[in-house]
C-alpha cells in the first residue's frame, strides 16, 4: 500500500496542501463516506513513517475493526479517496485562476435561468476584465465565454440579437486562438532547435500573413505581439530587430504580461542570445548576463520555487567567463538548494568545475568534473567540452587526444542531435585536434613556421560558419601566436 499511487500522491503534498485536502474530504458536500475520511486520516498519520506502517492489513484493520480482511473492500475505499483527490486537484486549480469561478457562476446561472445573477455577475466580470492590464490566454478565453453567454442570453430571452456582443465574442475567440497558436509554436520551435524533432504547424504561415496584413488590430495586444516577435526571432535569426523588440518589451511592458508570459519572454530572449553566442557573436555574452541578473531580481527564473538546472548552468558559465567570480560563487551557493533535488549534485559539481577552470585552478576543476554523471546529452556535451579545455590547460596531450576521439565518435553516433549540431561539434573537434597537434609540436617549428600554422588555422576557423565554441578556439590561436612573439 505504501507504494500505491494514492499514497505517493498524498506524500508529495506539502503540509499546507495536506491540510486543505483533509478539509476537502471532511466536507459533506464532497464526501459522505466515513471510511473514506478514516482512510485519509490513517494515511496522513503514517505517510512520513516507515513503509511497514502503511500496509493493506493495517489500513483495513483501522477501517473495518473486527472484520475479516477483504482486499476488494479496501480497494473500493481507496478508489473513492483517489477520485476525491482528483476533484481536489481540479478545485485547487480553479481557485488559482483569475476568472474561472466567475465565468462558471455566470454559465451555471444561464443554465438555471437565473438571469438576475447573469446580469449582475456579467457586469461585474466585464468591469474586472476592462481593468485587467494582462491580456493573456485566460483573459481572452474568459472574455469570449462572457460575450458568448451574454449574447445568447439576450438573443434567446429578449428576442433580439446583440450584434456587438456577438462580434466581440468572435473577436475574443480569434485572439485566444492566435495567442495560443503563437505560444505553442514558439515553444515547439524552440524545442526543435535543441532536439532533433520537427512539427507540422499547419496554418501557421496563413496566420502570420493575416497578422501582418492586420497588424494595427493587434499591435496593442502585447501578449500577441510578444509571442509573434519571439517566434520571428527563431524563424529569422539573422534579423536582430526581433530580439531588440523583445528587449524593449521587457523594459517597457512587463506589467502587461502574466508571470508565465514574463518567464517565456525572458526564456526566448535568453535562448536568442545563446544561439548568437554559439554562432560566434561574443558581444551577446554581456547582454545575456544582464538579462539573467534582471530575471533573477524579478524571480522569473524560479518556477514553483525551483530554478532550472540549465538556467543555473548558463548563469554560472557566463559569470565565470566574464570573471564575475565572487558573484558567481555566491550564486552557486545561494541557488543550489533551489535546484530539483535529483539534479543538485550534478549541476553544482559541473558548475563548480567550470568556476575553478576559469579561475585557473585546473586540478580542482578536474576533481569536480569527474563527479559529474552523464545523465543526458547536454551534460555529456558540456562536461566533455570542459574536460577537454582543462586537459588542454594542463598540457596533457595524450589525455586530450583520446578525449577528442571519444567525443567525436559520441557525436557521430548520437541520434538526438540535429545535423547542424553534429556539424558544429565535428568542426570544433577537428579544429581542436589540429590546434593541439600544432601546440604539441611547437618545439619542432621555427617561430615563423609556427606563426604561419597558427594563422592558417585561425583563418580557417574564422571562415567556418558552424563551429561550436568558436570563441575558445580563436582565443587559443591568439594566445599561441602571442606566446611566440
Amino acid at each position: 500500500m505504501y507504494q500505491s499511487r494514492l499514497v505517493q500522491h498524498i506524500r508529495e503534498l506539502s503540509a499546507k496542501k495536506r491540510e486543505r485536502f483533509r478539509q476537502f474530504v471532511n466536507s459533506p458536500y464532497f464526501n459522505q463516506h466515513d471510511r473514506t475520511t478514516a482512510l485519509l486520516e490513517f494515511i496522513l498519520k503514517k505517510a512520513d513513517g516507515r513503509p511497514s506502517g502503511l500496509t493493506k492489513e493495517r489500513a483495513y484493520k483501522a477501517l473495518f475493526p473486527g472484520e475479516e480482511f477483504s482486499e476488494q473492500q479496501l480497494y473500493n475505499v481507496m478508489s473513492y479517496l483517489n477520485k476525491l483527490y482528483y476533484r481536489f486537484m481540479a478545485a485547487e486549480h480553479i481557485e488559482k485562476q483569475r476568472y474561472q469561478e466567475a465565468i462558471f457562476t455566470l454559465e451555471e446561472a444561464f443554465d438555471n435561468h437565473q438571469f438576475d445573477i447573469m446580469t449582475n455577475r456579467g457586469k461585474q466580470l466585464m468591469k474586472k476584465l476592462k481593468k485587467d492590464p494582462v491580456h493573456d490566454s485566460e483573459y481572452f478565453h474568459t472574455s469570449y465565454r462572457l460575450n458568448h453567454a451574454m449574447g445568447y442570453y439576450s438573443g434567446t430571452y429578449f428576442d433580439r440579437a446583440e450584434t456587438n456582443t456577438f462580434q466581440n465574442m468572435l473577436d475574443e475567440l480569434d485572439k485566444y486562438y492566435i495567442l495560443e497558436k503563437l505560444r505553442n509554436c514558439c515553444h515547439l520551435t524552440a524545442n526543435s532547435l535543441i532536439l532533433n524533432t520537427s512539427y507540422n504547424f499547419r496554418m501557421l504561415n496563413e496566420l502570420l500573413e493575416y497578422l501582418r496584413a492586420n497588424w494595427p488590430d493587434f499591435e496593442g495586444e502585447y501578449s500577441i505581439v510578444m509571442y509573434y516577435t519571439a517566434l520571428m526571432s527563431m524563424l529569422e535569426e539573422d534579423n536582430p530587430e526581433h530580439y531588440q523588440r523583445m528587449k524593449r518589451m521587457l523594459a517597457e511592458h512587463m506589467k502587461s504580461f502574466s508571470e508565465t508570459e514574463g518567464r517565456d519572454l525572458y526564456s526566448f530572449s535568453y535562448n536568442y542570445c545563446i544561439r548568437m553566442i554559439n554562432a560566434g557573436h561574443r558581444d551577446y555574452q554581456v547582454e545575456l548576463f544582464q538579462l539573467y541578473k534582471q530575471g533573477l531580481k524579478q524571480d522569473l527564473l524560479l518556477d514553483k520555487g525551483l530554478i532550472s538546472e540549465w538556467d543555473y548552468k548558463n548563469i554560472a558559465t557566463l559569470g565565470a567567463r566574464l570573471k564575475e567570480f565572487t558573484w558567481t560563487e555566491n550564486f552557486l551557493q545561494e541557488y543550489q538548494e533551489k535546484l530539483p533535488t535529483h539534479r543538485q549534485e550534478n549541476a553544482y559539481n559541473y558548475n563548480l568545475g567550470n568556476l575553478y577552470y576559469n579561475k585557473g585552478l585546473y586540478e580542482d576543476a578536474l576533481s569536480a568534473l569527474l563527479l559529474v554523471q552523464f545523465t543526458d546529452v547536454k551534460y555529456h556535451l558540456s562536461t566533455t567540452f570542459l574536460l577537454l579545455r582543462t586537459y588542454y590547460a594542463l598540457q596533457d596531450t595524450e589525455a586530450l587526444l583520446s578525449l577528442i576521439e571519444t567525443f567525436r565518435i559520441y557525436v557521430i553516433r548520437n541520434r538526438k542531435m540535429t545535423v547542424e549540431q553534429k556539424r558544429g561539434y565535428t568542426n570544433f573537434l577537428r579544429f581542436a585536434k589540429k590546434l593541439v597537434l600544432i601546440k604539441h609540436s611547437a618545439s619542432t617549428y621555427s617561430r615563423k613556421d609556427f606563426e604561419k600554422e597558427i594563422d592558417e588555422l585561425r583563418d580557417k576557423i574564422e571562415n567556418s560558419e558552424n563551429v561550436i565554441n568558436k570563441y575558445w578556439l580563436l582565443e587559443e590561436c591568439q594566445t599561441g601566436a602571442k606566446a611566440t612573439a
